[in-house]
């Protein structure tokens, strides 16, 4: 176990955690109701074909990965008396918020190809706005702490904030059905507004209250032409591996989790899309209060046995949780679906807890190796890497829908070899991810005696990272 006690220097105030943690609000309820909603709004109610769904998730998902790259430059860049990132996460957050509202303003009265046209066109400028917001956001937790333990912690704050946001996206559909609106998609637009304000609230806080501990360092640190500084993130080991697992996992989880909720409405419940959409909702908001519990767990597993037996620990548990829904999505016993949500929980706050602390680390390695501060170029190229290759799972989830016989006109009489293909690809996919994820962390190189030294030899070479710039 580790014996590791962080310094009182390298501590982020309680405060600036809070104030960092509810940007990933703002990102969450903004990223994950765009994706929650999309079946539900555009095929369920509106009855847009699954693939194209697909199709402009992918498309505008490409779009927003090629965006990525050219943001965490100019951000790594920027040289304003407010610092580096602080100034796009201010612009973009109101830009995302207004982007958000207009994807549900399509007149329900248009043809499937005028729908499918708005769609596409909406998201694609939902997407050019969210870079100018999350880039520099994800960007700024590179570099709130030097040390190897408080970056977990600070992820952990952000990731108690993606949790709390996200406990209202599952309630968005079923509260939008409500008899009051006279129509789903009336609702829906009515509840955007609501959502678009937690979006401005959450997006200011960071861009107000964090300060940039890296930035003078920066300053003085070697300026890269964008391709070369491309050319030395591809070259970074610890880089390629964690994002390998990162793609994964997240191709596995892509490729079927829009089943899940296809699942309960059509086969727990035959076709009773109100019924299971609540029930969805209760589930979900099981899991966000589970995932929100296990950050506690997560934290002190971190300090206590390291990053990489952590992130172990995960993926066997998502390996595990990800076969046992094959059963838990029981249609004689709906409430088991309340026990595959609870085991899912720890894998979903740990998993994404760790990597993003992990992305601090590898960033020190590039400064070590490079002498170049550039979080912004790591955090975007790997999302670029992984929203392109993710790209294609959105287009492949709704083929896959489709291939399994699914067809929305059917309602509750889908063909029983329809439903028990979904309920085997739902299961098995994630499962054969986890495998592969398990395999690749052995290679992992980053562990906390190889963090330690690089903070040594980077501190040795150009001094301790300054609390003072761009402070509150």
């Amino acid at each position: 176990m580790s014996q590791h006690v962080t310094a009182a220097k390298d501590k982020v105030p309680f405060i600036e955690k809070l104030m960092y943690g509810a940007g990933s609000g703002s990102f969450q309820m903004a990223n994950d109701g765009v994706k929650g909603l999309a079946y539900p709004i555009f095929n369920i109610t509106l009855g847009l074909d699954p693939s194209k769904i697909g199709l402009v998730l992918m498309i505008s998902r490409i779009v927003d990965a090629f965006t990525d790259p050219i943001m965490g430059k100019i951000s790594d860049d920027t040289d304003t008396r407010w610092g580096r990132r602080r100034p796009y996460i201010f612009l973009g957050t109101f830009l995302v918020a207004i982007a958000f509202v207009s994807i549900w303003m399509v007149p329900e009265s248009w043809s499937d190809t005028a729908i499918f046209v708005w769609y596409m066109c909406a998201m694609l400028i939902f997407y050019l706005c969210a870079t100018i917001q999350t880039v520099p956001y994800h960007t700024l937790g590179l570099e709130m702490t030097p040390d190897y333990h408080e970056r977990t912690s600070v992820s952990s704050f952000k990731m108690f904030f993606s949790f709390v946001f996200a406990f209202c996206i599952p309630w968005i559909f079923p509260l939008a059905q409500a008899s009051v609106f006279g129509g789903t998609l009336h609702g829906m637009r009515f509840i955007s507004w609501y959502v678009a304000i937690a979006i401005i609230i959450g997006g200011l806080l960071p861009a107000i209250f964090v300060k940039e501990r890296y930035f003078h360092i920066a300053k003085k640190s070697k300026k890269f032409p964008f391709w070369q500084s491309i050319k030395l993130t591809f070259q970074n080991r610890p880089f390629l591996i964690l994002t390998a697992i990162l793609l994964t996992t997240g191709i596995g989880g892509n490729m079927v989790g829009a089943m899940g909720p296809y699942i309960i409405y059509y086969y727990i419940f035959g076709g009773d899309v109100e019924t299971g959409s609540y029930l969805w909702a209760k589930a979900s908001n099981a899991f966000t209060v589970g995932a929100i519990l296990s950050l506690f767990l997560i934290n002190w597993m971190g300090k206590s046995w390291g990053k990489l037996f952590t992130m172990r620990c995960m993926v066997v548990l998502g390996f595990v949780g990800a076969v046992s829904k094959f059963w838990l999505f029981n249609k004689d016993y709906p409430n088991l679906l309340f026990v595959s949500q609870l085991m899912m929980a720890p894998l979903a706050a740990g998993f994404w807890t760790i990597t993003t602390s992990m992305k601090a680390d590898i960033c020190d390695d590039d400064e070590l190796r490079n002498g170049s501060r550039r979080e912004g170029m790591f955090g975007s190229v790997g999302g670029w890497i992984t929203k392109v290759t993710m790209a294609s799972t959105f287009f492949l989830a709704g083929m896959m829908l489709e291939v399994t016989g699914f067809d929305i006109d059917l309602g509750g009489d889908q063909d029983p070899d329809t439903i028990f293909m979904m309920r085997v690809l739902f299961a098995t996919i994630p499962a054969i991810s986890n495998v592969i994820a398990f395999v690749m962390l052995w290679y992992y190189p980053l562990n906390e005696k190889r963090m330690r030294e690089i903070r040594a030899q980077l501190e040795a070479r150009r001094g301790e990272a300054d609390d003072t710039e761009h402070a509150v």
